[in-house]
């Protein structure tokens, strides 16, 4: 009797053992995914041409879950020595990264050695828990997360304002056959009732990143053959253009006849279309790719249950767990780092602008919805006037308080050469960094020269940052610097930046001249910050 009771429980005892067996290695490694799901989720979170980066880690896992139905026989393989030796030096490599990319997350080089150490990391897991066979199958669920990092920072500008000018144009040119008047500046189109600018109508990397996550994701949803997949991937490509056109001309067109400010209701519906009528039209491809061609050949099917994970005992049982307590080492020390350099007082506060609302030609920009939700500045001032002189000066200050890593991020991005071209400003030169004093302060300005109608336009931009003993400016996002930014332990800390284009001037040193003079008056050094972004909303920041 005694015996027929125990049965069970003891059946029960085993069965949470093998459960522990095979979760609790997978469970740890996990941390590492984790983790880098964690960082990569900023640029996410910040910069909207990456925001479909949400759906990568979850889509990535489902192919995984899905091939693993379909997976061949195990056999695994003895690993050579230099592949080990390069997997480990990979792990111990990760630390250094790791701790840089804490308060790096929108530097691409970093994004790109993490993300690949990781897939480096799990197929060598893959290896030796199936051998080769296994790589090769899962090697595309592993390796879909790579579309999901952010692109370095020149191949994303030149695809961004290149696809974004062709837009235009092809925009404008359809506005001229149903005889609508428009012009085209660069990157936006003016339809006379106003200017269409990136805001409303954009375009670029966006909707091209969108398109290649589906298209990917679609090849393998319906296991089309390399070449299939090629073709639906190019497919989507052209109907995200074309599509984007359609969107473009249609703002355009209820911009000529409602006006302008009709387009802050229009922007979101017409984005959200697009996608899903871009999305439905990659499913439909892809039905029609599959239909004609015959799927590739699928392994056997196994069950999935979490007994078959994986073989009790498989080598790789000791690697994940190596692997996954080597990650916890490693956001112990990344966070023991900061927290032990932390400032005592990270809100410094250095200065404040004064704008010069005497001056009977001074009028406040008043920005829109949009850009105020792209900018999340928590404070700013902004204004525009003429000089006795006859020149024109425009002023852009921001302030981020010191939140969180996002809001660093976000101070980062917003700056001349990735703003002003999307305005219609064409860059003529770019000069270093000059700095020129107000009161006590030394202010780095880096000086850029474009032209608007012809006419040259000369571009000063300061980026400052709370607490820094000496203020490098744009400097401080070299790799150089990003590296002593980790060495100090820097983290979160309060940012801003003021830009001031000024026309009217033949010569950059005709500017520098002028900026020398006039800068003092239009800055105050602060104890405390200005009002924060509540106040802005009445009357422009």
């Amino acid at each position: 009797m005694n015996a027929t009771i125990d049965q069970p429980s003891s059946s029960g005892v085993t069965r949470s053992r093998q459960l522990v067996k095979v979760w609790l290695p997978i469970g740890l490694f996990g941390v590492i995914w984790a983790d880098l799901a964690r960082q990569l989720s900023y640029t996410w979170q910040v910069n909207e041409q990456y925001a479909f980066g949400w759906f990568v880690p979850i889509l990535g896992l489902a192919m995984f879950l899905r091939r693993w139905q379909t997976r061949p026989t195990s056999a695994p393989q003895i690993s050579p020595s230099w592949l080990k030796g390069l997997v480990a030096g990979a792990a111990l490599f990760l630390l250094p990264i790791r701790v840089t990319y804490e308060i790096n997350p929108d530097w691409p080089l970093c994004s790109w050695l993490m993300a690949l150490i990781v897939v480096g990391i799990s197929l060598y897991a893959v290896f030796l828990a199936g051998g080769l066979k296994w790589v090769r199958h899962f090697w595309f669920p592993i390796c879909f997360i790579l579309i999901a990092v952010q692109w370095p920072y020149r191949i994303e500008k030149g695809l961004t304002q290149d696809l974004m000018r062709v837009v235009a144009g092809l925009t404008v040119e359809l506005l001229s056959w149903f005889n609508i008047p428009a012009l085209q500046h660069g990157n936006l189109i003016d339809v006379g009732t106003g200017v269409v600018g990136i805001s409303e109508a954009c375009s670029g990397i966006r909707s091209f990143q969108s398109t290649l996550m589906a298209a990917l994701f679609m090849g393998e949803l319906y296991n089309l053959r390399s070449s299939r997949r090629l073709l639906l991937l190019a497919g989507g490509v052209v109907t995200a253009f074309c599509l984007n056109i359609c969107r473009t001309f249609v703002l355009a067109w209820h911009a000529s006849v409602a006006g302008i400010t009709a387009l802050e209701s229009w922007h979101d519906p017409a984005g959200m279309i697009i996608f899903l009528v871009s999305f439905a039209g990659l499913w439909a491809m892809a039905v029609m790719l599959q239909a004609r061609t015959e799927p590739a050949v699928s392994p056997r099917s196994l069950p999935f249950t979490p007994f078959a994970l994986l073989p009790l005992s498989c080598p790789p049982r000791g690697f994940l767990l190596a692997i996954g307590g080597w990650s916890l080492c490693i956001l112990v020390v990344t966070e023991v780092w900061y927290r032990a350099h932390e400032s005592k007082n990270p809100g410094v506060y250095h200065w404040s602008v004064i704008l010069p609302e005497a001056n009977p030609t001074f009028q406040k920009i008043e920005l829109a919805p949009r850009t105020l939700q792209l900018l999340a500045f928590d404070a700013g001032a902004t204004g525009e006037w003429q000089q006795e002189d006859g020149s024109h000066w425009t002023l852009y200050f921001f302030r981020w308080m010191p939140r969180s890593i996002g809001s660093v991020i976000t101070s980062r991005i917003h700056r001349p050469d990735r703003c002003l071209p999307a305005a219609g400003l064409v860059e003529v030169a770019t000069a270093g960094i000059r700095y020129f004093a107000a009161g006590k302060l030394q202010l780095p300005f880096r000086r850029y020269t474009y032209t608007e109608a012809g006419k040259p336009l000369f571009v000063f931009f300061c980026q400052w940052e709370d607490g820094s003993e000496k203020q490098l400016g744009m400097q401080g996002s070299s790799q150089s610097d990003r590296l002593r930014s980790v060495l100090v332990g820097r983290r979160v800390v309060g940012n801003q930046n003021l830009e001031l284009l000024i026309g009217g001037y033949t010569t950059l040193d005709e500017a520098d001249r002028a900026l020398e003079q006039s800068l003092p008056a239009m800055i105050r050094a602060d104890d405390q910050p200005p009002a924060q972004r509540a106040d802005l909303g009445k009357s422009g920041p």
